[in-house]
This record gives structure tokens, sequence and C-alpha cells, in this order.
């Protein structure tokens, strides 16, 4: 090779080394200094929180008191106090609650769980135990939904709480992520409950016209309600709950006979009061906001965030299989506080 060949082939590969540097210099600082342009692209595109965030309580500068209503048994009873820890944790200062628990066939360990959880806020919570007896019902009626017999004992709460004219009755499987009392002061006047619809409507309509509730244009969820104790007991409620189990078949515990008998006589409320994890996961949001009268987050996760109670109806946070997880870490959340408490 010629002296002057070989001094542009340096010259060639000085020029392409350098040219190599630049391009890494100039990398390496777009990533450390992002341009206005990318700052906004990345804020953009934040992935979610990992964890459900407890959102803050608007709570009202003056005092109030809240009923609240839950049934178990001594297997359900871990996941009762859950709800009532959660409830107590998430309140506003000045919400007094007032739990009673209707009770059947609980251990005296059980009882000293419920009752301990006043001391989370002496001041403002009230536990009553009101031990109740099976109801005496033709539970074979009820045939494959017999594993939800406890259940029957709402037919039975403006007798059990006659001296409470309105209740928010809730079941064991929910968390209570904001104040109550916002549910609590709906006017449900003329009315036996508030309620939130439930998407077994759209899923069987079959079954929705056998029982006459095509017409009606929803089904409820029982699993939260607001139930107008008064209005329940003037129309004696409870008497036509009864005939209903006693001369029909194969329903689906308390709510099918709560749905029928119930007729009109409600008021629907938004699903943040009840919000069915199990509908949420599996359809489609824009049907679903259209069903609900509601325009729903494009993501489940801020539905649940921003919800007052979330219900896990179908499939329990505490099975090994639920999902989405961050709703099971959610329950865990509180159970493991409960557990320790």
């Amino acid at each position: 090779m010629s002296k002057k060949k070989f001094i542009v082939s340096v010259v060639v590969l000085f020029i392409a080394i350098c040219a190599i540097l630049s391009s890494l210099i100039t990398s390496s600082k777009s990533k450390i200094i992002p341009t206005k342009e990318q700052e906004i692209t990345q804020k953009n595109n934040n992935i979610r929180p990992q964890k459900i965030r407890i959102q803050k309580n608007n709570c009202p500068l003056e005092k109030g008191e809240v009923n609240i209503a839950l049934i178990t048994d001594s297997r359900y009873t871990p996941p009762t106090s859950v709800v009532m820890y959660s409830a107590i944790k998430n309140k506003c200062e000045n919400s007094t609650y007032n739990f009673y628990i209707i009770t059947e066939n609980i251990t005296k360990e059980d009882e000293n769980l419920l009752y301990r959880l006043k001391n989370l806020a002496p001041d403002t919570v009230n536990i009553t135990l009101i031990p109740r007896h099976e109801p005496d019902l033709p539970y074979e009626n009820m045939q494959r939904f017999l594993q939800y017999k406890v259940g029957m004992h709402k037919v039975y709460l403006p007798e059990i709480l006659k001296d409470i004219d309105k209740v928010i009755y809730m079941d064991g499987d929910v968390i209570v992520l904001k104040d109550l009392r916002e549910l609590f002061n709906i006017d449900v006047t003329d009315v036996y409950a508030a309620v939130a619809k439930d998407g077994i409507f759209y899923r069987f309509p079959k079954e929705m016209a056998e029982i006459g509730l095509d017409k009606r244009g929803f089904y409820f969820n029982s699993g939260v309600m607001l139930y107008n104790l008064k209005e329940q007991r003037k129309d004696d409620i409870v008497n036509k709950l009864v005939d209903y189990v006693k001369t029909h078949k194969d329903f689906y515990g308390d709510q099918d006979v709560l749905n029928v008998v119930f007729g009109d006589k409600l008021k629907l409320m938004s699903y943040r009061y009840n919000c069915i994890s199990t509908f949420f996961e599996a359809d489609d949001l824009n049907f679903l906001s259209q069903y609900f009268g509601e325009k729903l987050p494009t993501d489940t996760f801020y539905i649940y965030e921003n919800s007052t109670i979330i219900h896990y109806a179908g499939d329990k946070p505490w099975f090994d299989n639920y999902t989405p997880k961050y709703l099971s870490e959610l329950w865990f959340r509180y159970y493991n506080e409960v557990k320790d408490y």
C-alpha cells in the first residue's frame, strides 16, 4: 500500500470513529435529558399504579350517623370483620357508624373479634350483635341455590331492626373505601330500597322473563342496599317475601325474592355503591356505561379506585386463582390488618 493510500485510510477510519462516538453521546443525552415532547409522551403513557389507592373523603362539617346491617355465621365471620374494619378505617371522623350484626351460630371467639373493632374509633362506632336462629322456611324450595340460605335473614330485617327506619345492608364479601354517609343520605321516601343494577339481567334474559322482570328493565343486586325499613313495615313486606319463598321453587336466594316482591317500588343508585367486579372484568365498558347510565373510566382499575364499595360477587379474593390481583391485594391489605389487630 502506498503512503498516500495509507493516509487516506487512516483519515476515513478516524472520521468513522468520530461519527460513532457522536451518535453514542447524542443517544445518551437524549435518554438523560428528554425533550419536552418526550416528557409529554412519557406522561401520557404512564403505567397505572400497582395498588388501589384510597381516595380522600369529602367529609361534611356536621356530625352524622349511619346505620349498617350485616349477616354472618361462623364461616363468614372473618370476611365480615374485614367489611367492618375497612368501613371504620375509611370513614370521616365526624361520622358515627352503628353496626347491627345478625349472627347465626357464631363462637365466642367470633363475637370477640367483631366487638373488638369498636376500639378503632370508640367514640364514633357502636356494635350490636343480634343472635338469630335459622329462619323457619321451606329451604328445599331453593334447590340448587341452597348455599345462600343464611342470606334469607335479609327478608326479616324490618322485624329484626324494628326500632330503625333506614339501614345500609352489606354482604360479607365487600370492601368499603369511602365514608358511607353519602349513600345513607339517599332519599328513599316512598320506596322499599335504593339498589344498584346487576349484570345478571342482560346475561340471563330468559330467566328474567320467567320471573317477570324483563319489562321492568333491570335486576338489582342485593349485596348492598339502602333499606327503607319503615316503608317495608308499613306495607307488611316481610309476609309478602315469606309467601314468595313458600310458593316458588329454584329461586336465586334472597335476591330473586326481593327483586320480584319489591317490584317497581325502588330507587336506582350508582354502581359506585355496589361495584361488582364480576361484570366490570368480563363485559364491555362502553356497553356497561349505557347499562348503568353513567360514563365509566376506560380502565377497570379506576372504576374500582373511585368506588365507595367494591363487591366481590362470584369468585372471592381469598381464592388462589382470583383475578385481578390488585383487587385481591386490596382485600388482603385489610384482612392482614384485622388478623393482627
